[in-house]
This record gives structure tokens, C-alpha cells and sequence, in this order.
């Protein structure tokens, strides 16, 4: 993998707290895809099982599971 392929680790820790930012705000929706698109990255990245990929597949987990719990805006 090139250089240019690569994450930084400074890339993903902005994307993920985007998407922590949209969560908090009741934007479920647009949190989803934010985890889920930096999820499918790091793995076309960094690997399939990279530990930072399983954090944002957590992430749209816990969204999921308050947007069903109807706690936020709808969009």
C-alpha cells in the first residue's frame, strides 16, 4: 500500500468524531453513514480486521441502537 493510500491516524480521528458529533446531535442518519463510510475506508486501507474499523462499525451500532429507541431528530 502507497502512501497516499494510507489513513492517518489524524484523518480518522477527525472523521470519527464528525460522525460522534452528528450522533450527539440526534442526526442518526448522517452519523450512520459517516461510521459506516470510515468503517469500509480503513478497511479498503488498512485491513479488513483493523481495530480503528471495528471502532466506527461500534459507533453505527450504538446510533442504530438509539435511532430504535426513537431518542433523536428525525432527518
Amino acid at each position: 500500500m502507497t502512501s497516499s493510500q494510507q489513513m492517518t491516524d489524524a484523518e480518522i480521528e477527525r472523521r470519527m468524531a464528525q460522525a460522534a458529533q452528528a450522533a450527539e446531535e440526534g442526526q442518526h442518519r448522517t452519523a450512520a453513514r459517516l461510521y459506516d463510510q470510515l468503517g469500509k475506508d480503513i478497511q479498503a486501507r488498512c485491513g479488513r480486521y483493523d481495530s480503528r474499523a471495528l471502532d466506527a462499525f461500534e459507533g453505527l451500532a450504538r446510533v442504530i441502537g438509539k435511532a430504535g429507541k426513537g431518542g433523536g431528530k428525525r432527518q
